[in-house]
């Protein structure tokens, strides 16, 4: 089978022990599923084995994968008709390509940033059994030997666990679906809160990763709220939050890993912003005013996308504070380290002066000291209008140096040799 067809439906294997760590739920006829998808190359006559023809892209700046025989893989993204899927090469590739293998679903092999993700209606359930061999280093499911059953749902059940019986013992490893990418509803953009500040009446919210920013006025019944689309980049949403909001009485900071800005309100329903640097931390702290930033404070074990695993030493100075002149300057007073480590908060949580605890996890919810829980309405919002102060590095005086040792005098012409 091509997998580029009419009704681009494709076969995906759904390993046992993706659904028993709850990667994906166990999937039904008719569910909307959202997956990553790996392509496997196999011999085409296993069970969901097809021949896609695809277009093939190196994943760049990933560091490649080693096997145990020597070998290496890099990775790749295989895109096709409809769908995306990660893919290890034993060597690299670019362009159009015929591969044959199985898609598989729930699984990431790469450490690829953000992972597209594909939507499709499950069309079909077949549990896949395998029979089981005893070997020296335990249980072994042996190739060539799979046997398929329709069913309305996938089984609700433990996966992993093996309970060999017989020597003849067959086991279920899986569920294969059929995913059919064409019947699936039209993606819609909506806010999907992830970081909340509060400061008097006005609580500022911050989209998970899309560059919505909604300020709340609660003092109004019920609360008003005012969408604000700012000049940010748009980051992945593998995480709960990608920014931390500080607010205070003329607006609010914004701080990611990457930089600041500033947003300070200027009328009714609007706004100007500001990136104010192009450096960031691993988080943020207002103390006294100040906005501080903290890096990394001890040694540490981190996945990087380039290296693998590697450690990663503290910085020379973990904390940092932005001064009147919108400088990080380091901070290296033990008693001051102290304090702004301490106000380390979670991004999505936020308590107000009357203790009122705010909670920014895809919805708005407050919570009154007496336990009375109510959830803000956002989506009856209206649109603010933002004005983009850009930085000017040719006009500021601190590069007035670097500049002109970047000027480059025109050519004089050379007189002519008499």
């Amino acid at each position: 089978m091509t997998a580029e067809s009419a009704d681009r439906t494709l076969p995906v294997f759904v390993p046992g022990w993706v659904l028993d760590d709850r990667s994906l739920a166990p999937p039904a006829l008719g569910d909307l599923v959202d997956v990553v998808l790996t392509f496997d190359p196999t011999d085409p006559t296993v069970p969901g084995a097809h021949t896609v023809r695809a277009t093939v892209r190196p994943l760049l700046g990933l560091t490649p994968y080693g096997e145990p025989d020597g070998e290496l893989r890099w990775p790749h993204e295989v895109v096709g008709d409809g769908w995306s899927a990660e893919w290890l090469s034993d060597r690299p590739l670019a362009g159009r390509v015929e591969l044959t293998g199985r898609l598989f679903a729930g699984i990431s092999w790469t450490a690829s940033d953000d992972p597209v993700r594909v939507r499709g209606r499950v069309r079909r359930v077949r549990v896949v059994e395998h029979r089981v061999d005893r070997t020296d280093r335990g249980l072994r499911a042996v190739d060539g030997t799979e046997r398929l059953t329709d069913v309305e749902a996938a089984p609700r059940r433990f996966w992993s666990n093996w309970d060999v019986q017989s020597e003849d013992h067959f086991q279920e490893t899986g569920v294969l679906i059929d995913l059919d990418v064409d019947d699936v509803p039209a993606t819609e953009v909506g806010f999907v809160a992830g970081a909340v500040a509060v400061h008097g009446a006005d609580v500022w919210v911050m989209d998970r990763s899309n560059p919505f920013l909604l300020h709340v006025d609660t003092a109004a019944t019920p609360p008003r709220v005012v969408e604000y689309l700012l000049p940010l980049t748009i980051e992945s949403p593998k995480d709960q939050w990608t920014r931390t909001v500080h607010a205070d009485r003329g607006g609010c900071w914004i701080a990611s890993r990457h930089d600041v800005f500033r947003c300070d309100r200027t009328g009714d329903a609007a706004v100007t912003i500001e990136r104010v640097c192009a450096e960031g931390g691993n988080y943020s702290s207002v103390v006294d005013g100040r906005l501080f930033l903290v890096g990394t404070t001890r040694p540490a074990l981190h996945t990087d996308r380039r290296y693998g695993m590697v450690r990663v030493d503290a910085d020379a100075h973990p904390v940092r504070m932005l001064d009147d002149e919108l400088r990080l300057v380091p901070v290296d007073d033990p008693a001051t380290v102290a304090r702004v480590t301490a106000q380390r908060r979670r991004a999505d949580t936020a308590h107000a002066a009357d203790g009122t605890e705010w909670v920014a996890v895809g919805d708005l919810t407050a919570q009154s000291p007496d336990g009375t829980r109510r959830q803000v309405d956002l989506d009856v919002r209206t649109r603010g209008t933002m004005h983009w102060v850009q930085p000017d590095p040719y006009a500021d005086p601190a590069n007035a140096e670097l500049l002109a040792s970047m000027w480059v005098s025109p050519p004089v012409p050379r007189k002519p040799t008499p």
